[in-house]
């Protein structure tokens, strides 16, 4: 017999337990944090109560035997008892009312029942339809709410032959607002001492409110029918009418009307959570987007859905089964044992254990799905399997008897609505930043989501209703301004694909210029065109390309133009040029989307109007290369449209300055929300660059994963700020007015603090580009110092501006006598940029806070500034003090970029300076998990700095007490005290030195991470492929045997390294 193990448990309080670690707000996340702390299995005692989670398929499979468990009815399912009784939801084990209503009802859950609901169902779904057609292209959706609203009504409907009319009734209805309301509190009342919640009488009495106004809409409906018969075959009448066949029994009128509440308390949550999420997902996921589009119109096309549509539709089935798998609507199920127990041969559970089986976490284990559970992947639910999965892991709806027996209604509902919608709209982020957020209840669903439903041009399907007038035409979220100067302008359309805001700067810069040469100009996200383009203007594309992919909008566009056939494509009329951006680092991957692009949109049918144009953002001439091809383009653009440019250097930007006693807040980003800094210390010593720890509290609802980014929006320096207001002889109390006749990231229509704008809305240490230069030699004398320096800039500057970083500001200061207008040097400067840093810690040490761990640039003075060169976000971050607020929002880390699914796996850190952010995050997660006994795999860190004593960030913190536990071995890389570290000066050098650990490593399977700059990733490449070409001139060696099992077929260094980039390596290279 094996040897019982005690089931690990976080360390508690007296008498409350551990009613700390569970998050009263969001206990689901709580309890999956835990489980990726701790494991498979652990146990939290709460106010004297003590349950065990198990979150693996192989103890959820033994746990979820009914010979040995049954289901246990406790914390909220309990609390929901009051309302529902004994209903089918909330019946302990045992109880007759259960096995009386389950077979009186079973029968009209049956394939035959629900199909006869097919009609009642679509009846509803058009009303959705219907109300997101008059909402127009431009409206963002709430879906969790309308979904909400779609499952509702049809419960109702089909079961009850009762319509609510949600669709039909401004707000919340009230019904739907009392559930809300009472599954939250039935949610968190478990955690509370029942002295304090005696004490909560408001919240008492609405809970006993929400109740009432439930059951009284029960007995209304209940009431009329009695007092209406009908021969409905409807659930209602199923539980009126009929008899157990076993006991011969019939339901009472209380019974009756608490199994209405369960189903729609049940039925509700289940189908619109699966269909907000599923929206989320496809939306987020273009290829699935494609895939699920194209078989949709090519199963249903443009005929009304009709029930024998749906088993044909086996990628749609697929794409809910995956959501599901990722994020179920219920957290889990509880199960009891009969008798004490010993499960995973070793944990010892007394008989009566309440056991909390965790399906959400049980869909992510590593064991059964790989190591890519986070992905969204439908296709390993194709072909076969999903139904080869083994038992209990995937469990949306429940284990065994007790499981949901309305899940074919709430897949036939999903189904077709899914169907239908995709046959209707395209559908588009209203935020492309969005990152999933979670609201719980006693179940789950999309926070804060928002989306746009565009009507399709290119399908005939209606509902059997006109199409209404006027929403068919505009492209969703786009910014168009249009004065009246602007009537006679020719329309042009510029759209980007940018994750990094370069991109989308290029495109502002274009529209803003769009007036001076006869042009209204519309300006959007490449996705924001769906499954069209404009054919009655120019279409400008300026789009990146990161690691051969489309930047997260432009997805949906590019798996758009692919895959449209080309005797079918509709470009015939449209007329485009294309700029990308890229960086010949990635030399295999270099502007493959922007050539992708171009080639395809002329290879089926559309007009290239000048050779695609490119920049290197690792080279010295990215501003410049694409203020060249702009200014090749204005004119093709004027001779083939016939625009008249307008005269002036000033045309498309006019400004008005208030009296300087008015004042008004900044206008920051919208997707940012504000966090809060709780620590902000310097890390290095004298004799370094300053490192900084930054910790900050995020926004309610906002996560992340070691890994991830958090993204600042900054301010520029005040002492910047400063010389602006000099230069211009502003008052910090003035305000400005701006109105501009082309789209501006600028704030306008309303006065802002001139303080505030400069601070806030631009960029001031922007090297100036030569476009700048020619601009300011139009207000510069006509001779004389001034003109011969703007000459000579112009002539050498790569050395004499990109170089030495010489902004627009830096050159007014230094010739005052250029007489520039404060409109011409505002339309001059680009838009704030937000900026994106590695988050440096694990939600396993805090789910609601981050820290961050960066370099501050600060650097000799340029040319005749009167200033140090200073990073913009760095100075910013590092001028921040307890309390402040910080514009932010976190932004997921490529997919690569992220721990392995199994903490066993062994991993291998290559970073330097401040790139060790990301890492310390991976290790605070692996000690988290080491210290709640999971196993870990082994960890080394090879880490460069200059000294041991100067900026060995954590050194004698966190890293050393690591390393004494075991989580981490380091290698560090001293370069100024090489004798301290093995002889080695930087990170690559000591790969070398201790290429046996690395060589060990990868034959266990090792993932390798490297974070730092691009001359540390290309160090630590360099040594890799020494390794690796020296150990494959070994032919026949014992290790040359292993890696052929690895990667058969591979020969050279270089085939080596591209296999271990795709599957084992991932990089995050910054400066």
């Amino acid at each position: 017999m094996s040897t019982l193990v005690p089931v690990p448990q976080p360390p508690g309080y007296p008498l409350i337990g551990n009613i700390f670690d569970i998050d009263p707000q969001a206990p689901a996340a709580s309890f999956e944090r835990l489980a990726a702390e701790y494991g498979e299995i652990y146990s939290v005692n709460i106010l004297g109560t003590t349950f065990i989670a198990v979150s693996s398929q192989k103890l959820a499979e033994e746990v979820c035997d009914e010979r040995r468990f049954h289901k246990s009815v406790a914390d909220g399912l309990e609390e929901i008892r009051a309302l529902t009784g004994d209903a089918l939801f909330t019946a302990y084990h045992g109880e007759e009312n259960w096995g009386i209503a389950h077979r009186i009802l079973l029968p009209a859950f049956g394939p035959a029942s629900i199909l006869g609901m097919f009609d009642e169902m679509y009846d509803i779904l058009s009303q959705l339809v219907l109300k997101w057609e008059r909402f127009g292209p431009k409206h963002a959706i709430d879906p969790a709410d309308d979904f909400t609203r779609l499952a509702f009504d049809t419960i109702a409907l089909c079961a009850m032959s009762y319509r609510l009319n949600s669709f039909y009734t401004e707000g919340v209805p009230p019904f739907v607002e009392a559930m809300g309301s009472f599954l939250k509190e039935a949610g968190a009342r478990p955690s509370r001492p029942s002295l304090i919640q005696r004490m909560m009488r408001k919240t008492n009495a609405k809970y006993e409110a929400d109740q009432k106004r439930m059951m009284d809409l029960a007995r209304e409906i209940v009431d009329d029918r009695k007092a209406n018969p009908s021969d409905r075959k409807d659930l209602l009448n199923a539980m009126l009418n009929g008899k157990d066949p076993v006991t011969g029994k019939a339901l009472t009128d209380l019974s009756i009307m608490q199994q209405m509440i369960t189903f729609l308390i049940a039925g509700h949550e289940t189908t619109s959570g699966l269909l907000s999420f599923l929206m989320h997902f496809v939306i987020a996921h273009p290829a699935v987007y494609a895939k699920l589009r194209a078989e949709v119109d090519a199963v249903v096309g443009t005929e009304r859905i009709r029930p024998e549509h749906l088993p044909r539709l086996t990628y749609m089935n697929a794409t809910m089964r995956e959501t599901m798998r990722l994020k179920g609507p219920i957290p889990g199920i509880g199960v009891k044992p009969m008798q004490d127990e010993v499960i995973g041969g070793k944990y010892f559970i007394p008989k009566g254990t309440d056991i909390f089986v965790m399906a959400s976490v049980i869909g992510l284990d590593p064991a059964v799905y790989g190591d890519d559970v986070n992905e969204f992947r439908p296709e390993r639910m194709l072909d076969g399997k999903f139904e080869a999965l083994p038992p209990k892991a995937w469990l949306p709806f429940g284990s065994g008897t007790r499981a949901c027996i309305g899940r074919a209604f709430a897949w036939q509902e999903a189904q077709m609505a899914i169907a239908t919608l995709f046959q209707k709209f395209d559908f588009r982020s209203a935020n492309p930043e969005y990152k999933l957020q979670i609201n719980e209840t006693l179940t789950i669903k999309p926070k804060n989501l928002r989306i746009y439903a565009i009507p399709r041009k290119d399908t005939t399907f209606s509902l059997g209703l006109a199409p209404t007038r006027g929403v068919l035409k505009a492209p969703i979220a786009s910014t168009e301004v249009i004065s009246d100067a602007a009537v006679k302008l020719q329309p042009l359309y510029v759209l980007y694909g940018s994750n990094t805001g370069s991109c989308e700067a290029f495109a502002q810069r274009f529209a803003t210029a769009a007036p001076s040469y006869g042009f209204r100009a519309t300006i959007n996200t490449l996705d924001s065109v769906a499954s069209s383009l404009p054919t009655d203007g120019a279409v400008v594309i300026i789009t990146a390309s990161f690691e051969g992919e489309p930047p997260d909008n432009a997805g949906h566009f590019f798996k758009f133009i692919e895959t449209v056939p080309g005797d079918n494509a509709p470009f015939s009329n449209v007329r485009y040029a294309v700029f990308g951006c890229g960086n010949r680092d990635w030399v295999h991957t270099y502007q493959r989307v922007p050539k992708v692009v171009d080639a395809t949109l002329e290879a089926k049918g559309a007009e290239r109007l000048l050779e695609r144009g490119e920049a290197d953002a690792g080279g010295e001439g990215f501003f410049q290369s694409f203020d060249d091809w702009e200014a090749k383009l204005w004119p093709i653009l004027a001779k083939t449209f016939g625009a008249v440019a307008a005269s002036g250097a000033e045309a498309g930007l006019d400004i008005t300055l208030s009296p300087p006693t008015q004042r008004a807040s900044t206008l920051r980003q919208p997707d940012a929300q504000l966090g809060t800094v709780l620590a902000n210390k310097l890390l290095s010593k004298p004799g370094g660059a300053d490192k900084h720890h930054v910790e900050l509290q995020l926004p309610e609802g906002m996560t992340y994963r070691a890994g991830d980014y958090l993204a600042i929006l900054p301010s520029n320096p005040a002492s910047s700020v400063k010389r602006v207001l000099t230069r211009f002889k502003l008052s910090p109390e003035q305000e400005i007015s701006i109105s501009s006749s082309a789209p501006t990231t600028l704030p306008i229509g309303r006065p802002i603090n001139v303080s505030d704008l400069f601070s806030g809305y631009v960029e001031l240490a922007q090297p100036a580009t030569k476009k700048n230069i020619e601009a300011l030699l139009h207000y510069a004398p006509k001779s004389g110092r001034t003109r011969n320096g703007l000459e000579t800039l112009l002539t050498a500057y790569v050395p004499a501006v990109l170089e030495k970083r010489i902004s627009v500001l830096n050159i007014i200061e230094t010739y005052p006598d250029i007489d520039l207008p404060l409109s011409v040097f505002i339309s001059m400067l680009p838009a704030m940029r937000v900026r994106q840093y590695s988050i440096s810690s694990s939600p396993l040490w805090d789910p609601s806070r981050v820290t961050l761990t960066l370099g501050i640039l600060r650097e000799a003075a340029v040319a005749d500034s009167r200033e140090l060169f200073q990073g913009v976000a760095s100075t910013y971050l590092a001028g921040l003090s307890n309390g402040d607020r910080v514009q932010l929002a976190v932004r997921p880390s490529s997919t690569a970029f992220h721990l392995p699914a199994d903490p066993a796996t062994p991993i291998v850190m290559f970073a330097s300076g401040s790139g060790i952010a990301p890492m310390r995050g991976f290790l605070q997660e692996r000690a988290a998990q080491k210290a709640a006994g999971r196993e870990v795999g082994k960890a080394l860190l090879f880490y460069g700095c200059r000294s041991p004593s100067i900026d060995f960030l954590y050194g004698d913190a966190e890293l050393k007490d690591w390393s004494a536990q075991g989580v981490v071995d380091i290698r560090p890389a001293f370069s100024r005290e090489v004798e301290k570290s093995e002889g080695c000066k930087y990170v690559q050098d000591r790969v070398l030195h201790d290429r046996e650990d690395i060589i060990v490593a990868f034959e266990q399977g090792a993932k390798f991470y490297t974070c730092g700059s691009g001359r540390v990733a290309a160090g630590v490449k360099a040594s890799c492929m020494t390794i690796i070409s020296d150990l494959i001139k070994l032919k026949g060696t014992v290790w040359k045997a292993k890696t052929d099992n690895i990667y058969p077929d591979v020969n050279t260094a270089e085939e080596f390294w591209s296999k271990l980039l795709h599957e084992r390596y991932a990089a995050d290279v910054f400066g």
